[in-house]
C-alpha cells in the first residue's frame, strides 16, 4: 500500500471554512455594497440608501445628495449649484413632513434659514411650502432681519429687523 500524507483535520475545516466564507464574501449581492454604495434599490425597487445625482455626464459635480429609505426622503440633504458650491441643505424630517433648510451665499455664508413643509394638497397631489419665521444674513454672515410666511406666502416683501440687531 501506498502512503499518503494526511493533513490534520482542523486544517482542512479551516481552509474550507475560510475558502467558502471568501467565496460568499465576493460573489454575494450584500458583499457587494459593503460597506455601501449609491443610488440603491430595495426589494419593492423603491431608492433606498444613499443617493446622489450629477450636473454632468462625466459624474464630476454633484447636484444634490441624501439618503432615502424605502422610496422617502429621509435625513440631510445637499444641494449643489453647477460650479460645486453648496447651494441649500436640508434636514428631513419624515413623519412630521417637515424640512429645517438652510440656504447659502456663494461664499458659504449662510443666506437664510427656516422651516418648510409638504402637506397633501386640496387638489390632490402635494403643497411644499414655507412657513413661519426665516432668518436672513448678508454676505459676512450678519442678521439682516426675520421673513414671515404663512402657508408659502410672506407677510412682508423684505426681511424686518429683529430687536436683536436693533440693540447693537
Amino acid at each position: 500500500m501506498e502512503k499518503t500524507q494526511k493533513l490534520p483535520l482542523l486544517h482542512i475545516k479551516v481552509g474550507l471554512t475560510l475558502s467558502l466564507t471568501l467565496g460568499l464574501f465576493f460573489t454575494s449581492e450584500a458583499a457587494s455594497a459593503w460597506p455601501w454604495s449609491w443610488n440603491r434599490y430595495d426589494k419593492a425597487q423603491l431608492k433606498n440608501g444613499r443617493w446622489r445625482t450629477f450636473h454632468d455626464y462625466e459624474e464630476k459635480v454633484v447636484h444634490y445628495k441624501g439618503k432615502y429609505r424605502h422610496g422617502k426622503e429621509v435625513g440631510l440633504w445637499k444641494t449643489y449649484t453647477p460650479d460645486a458650491k453648496l447651494y441649500f441643505t436640508e434636514r428631513i424630517q419624515r413623519r412630521k413632513r417637515s424640512y429645517k433648510t438652510v440656504y447659502y451665499h456663494p461664499n458659504g455664508k449662510v443666506s437664510h434659514k427656516g422651516m418648510a413643509y409638504l402637506r397633501d394638497a386640496e387638489n390632490g397631489g402635494v403643497h411644499f411650502y414655507w412657513d413661519g419665521d426665516w432668518e436672513y444674513f448678508d454676505q459676512n454672515g450678519q442678521p439682516l432681519g426675520i421673513k414671515t410666511f404663512v402657508k408659502g406666502n410672506p407677510t412682508t416683501d423684505l426681511p424686518v429687523l429683529s430687536s436683536i440687531r436693533k440693540s447693537k
